[in-house]
């Protein structure tokens, strides 16, 4: 069993939805044969974090510190970069993101990894490029890596193949949510970066703008927590260089 397979078996367990729930149904099975208070009241905590959840916009709460950790250089506020690199959870904006910074330092090497941990490598990857070209960029620029299956492995892998030097500037673009462990994850193997986050999900100013109760709220209360307990893990294990990797 790889990592990857246990950090998808972890975190079917630990989401903190799925743990709630499993806590109310363990602690009220339990209530029910023991008659023990203690049951009871570890169901009640249980429910009284799923209101919360559902109910408060807490996952937007947790996800501005990690969105708003580093700010977006400005095009004329640094030099041009060696290099871009684009993880996986970047998606379609990550794409666009990349296509006007390639055209803005045309000498960049372009880096794509992660792309394709669930899909057929070779039909993700030709899709990719073939997207890239359509929108305008020279897919000829790209080194395209779809063996990472971790965030940690985007970074390794990536270290591997470019031999980052200390006078090299990197670029490296992903989500705002998922900038904190990545820049971790790259700074432990070498990297020199310049972060540039990209689909924000929160407005600084207003964390809980647009908040939906229900389903959404709790969908970004996952979403916040992975990242949070993904920081904790990946520290803990030494793949990162700090706990909250900040500018």
């Amino acid at each position: 069993m790889t990592y990857y397979d246990v950090s998808k078996i972890f975190w079917l367990l630990a989401a903190p939805t799925n743990a709630l729930v499993l806590i109310s149904a363990i602690a009220a099975l339990w209530a029910v044969l023991s008659g023990w208070k203690i049951a009871a009241r570890l169901t009640a905590a249980a429910a009284c974090m799923l209101v919360i959840g559902t109910f408060t916009p807490i996952g937007a709460a947790l996800t501005g510190p990690l969105e708003y950790r580093f700010a977006r250089p400005r095009p004329d506020s640094q030099a041009a970069p060696d290099g871009i690199i684009l993880l996986g959870g970047g998606g379609i904006g990550g794409i666009d993101a990349v296509l006007r910074l390639s055209k803005d330092y045309p000498k960049a090497r372009l880096i794509f990894t992660g792309f394709a941990p669930d899909k057929g490598t070779a039909t993700f990857d030709k899709y990719l490029l073939t997207m890239f070209a359509r929108l305008g960029g020279d897919p000829t620029r790209i080194y395209m890596d779809s063996r990472p299956q971790t965030t940690s492995e985007d970074a390794v892998y990536t270290a591997a193949v470019v031999q980052p030097k200390p006078s090299e500037r990197w670029l490296l673009v992903t989500s705002a949510l998922h900038m904190p462990r990545s820049v971790g994850c790259f700074r432990a193997v070498g990297f020199q970066l310049v972060p540039y986050p990209i689909e924000f999900r929160t407005v600084q100013s207003h964390p809980s703008h647009r908040f939906a109760a229900g389903s959404p709220a709790l969908n970004r209360f996952d979403t916040a927590a992975r990242e949070w307990i993904g920081l904790v893990a990946y520290r803990l294990m030494g793949k990162t260089d700090a706990l909250f990797p900040g500018p």
